[in-house]
């Protein structure tokens, strides 16, 4: 049983991974599936933060149609805590959906938001570090977790810390957030030293979470303290309520107004894993480009990443630097340069009347 002082954890279910198709679909999105371990990613994150937590102060956010599919993966979480989206509304409303319902009970309870598909290399310093940050919240502070760029990358946020706050060691106070700089900005970001990518891991004490909310979103954060408050919850009034809801992220929306923000540097293996030159790019790292399963034979063929999933004979002949996904239904080849991409090919296949492929 948690003690009753505690974290609590949000896990953010949400998004439909389209650039990792074939494998993420719309009835499995990626973090549903299996796509780093044996485990799917939704239980990796699950596993990674139990050291922190106790099942019953886990809660998961997801779409409506995915609920059942999280019952069904993690089922020591309860059902109560597994909340069901009508639609989707982006992080800021998903985060507050749960955080207003912890309040009720729990102002003073730390809290970690997470999203379900961060890929972390090394789950006992990710805990180390959100132990830090969680000193950091109990002065006052949201606190967001950085990584230290292994590369000028324009696919990710940057944070730029300010001067380091004394009451914490590794711990700093936010100067700026910039949003997916262009090639020349990182570049120099990198250059200059002080900038982190931000992984979206944010912690805070539940109160103040809200009363902040109420401030820079009020009245998103109106609408959650309401549902928390509602005897049906997963009712009528949810459904009316998002009807209404913008779609804003909590960086948007909460980090990037907020002056007591502070940035926990981190250096962990760290991708948001959203498209299949990333996926490619850890198991690169970790020794497991499939060359040489019995599944794929490689004729004068290098760095590639081959995922059999339908049990089919993949042959590459001449072939550099190419994803291959094969499944039951579809097949995926992209270079890892273009695994951007991979949504506007989508956009196509809806056009020829192959949706159900999707």
């Amino acid at each position: 049983m948690a003690t009753e002082d505690s974290m609590h954890v949000i896990i953010v279910s949400g998004g439909v991974g389209t650039r990792l198709w074939p494998i993420s679909r719309r009835s499995r999105p990626k973090q549903f599936q299996p796509l780093l371990s044996e485990r799917t990613m939704l239980v990796d994150t699950y596993e990674r933060i139990l050291p922190l937590t106790s099942p019953d102060h886990v809660w998961v956010v997801t779409g409506a149609d995915f609920v059942d599919l999280v019952r069904g993966q993690l089922p020591d979480v309860s059902s109560e805590h597994i909340l069901g989206e009508p639609v989707g509304r982006n992080s800021a409303p998903a985060i507050m959906l749960a955080a207003a319902r912890i309040v009720r009970s729990e102002p003073e309870a730390t809290v970690l938001a997470t999203p379900a598909d961060s890929y972390i290399g090394d789950a006992a310093a990710y805990c180390d570090y959100v132990g830090v940050a969680a000193e950091t919240a109990a002065q006052g502070f949201i606190v967001t977790l950085g990584v230290i760029p292994a590369h000028p990358d324009t696919g990710y946020g940057y944070i730029k810390r300010g001067h380091r706050l004394g009451t914490v060691g590794g711990a700093y106070r936010v100067d700026t957030f910039t949003e997916k700089p262009d090639l020349e900005t990182a570049e120099r970001y990198l250059a200059d030293g002080g900038y982190y990518w931000n992984m979206g891991h944010f912690i805070f004490r539940a109160g103040n979470f809200m009363e902040r909310c109420a401030v820079h979103l009020p009245e998103v954060a109106a609408a959650m303290a309401k549902l928390a408050e509602s005897d049906d919850p997963a009712g009528e009034l949810l459904d009316r309520t998002y009807e209404t809801l913008p779609s804003i992220s909590i960086d948007y929306g909460i980090a990037e107004k907020e002056e007591d923000m502070a940035v926990v540097p981190t250096a962990v293996e760290w991708s948001d894993v959203g498209h299949w030159r990333a996926v490619k790019d850890i198991a690169g790292r970790h020794g497991s480009l499939d060359l040489e399963s019995e599944n794929h034979i490689a004729v004068e063929s290098r760095n590639c990443f081959v995922m059999a999933e339908s049990g089919r004979l993949v042959v590459t002949v001449g072939v550099e630097d190419y994803v291959i996904v094969d499944t039951e239904d579809a097949v995926l080849i992209v270079h890892e340069d273009k695994a951007q991409e991979v949504r506007q090919a989508l956009e196509e296949i809806e056009k020829k009347g192959k949706g159900t492929c999707l």
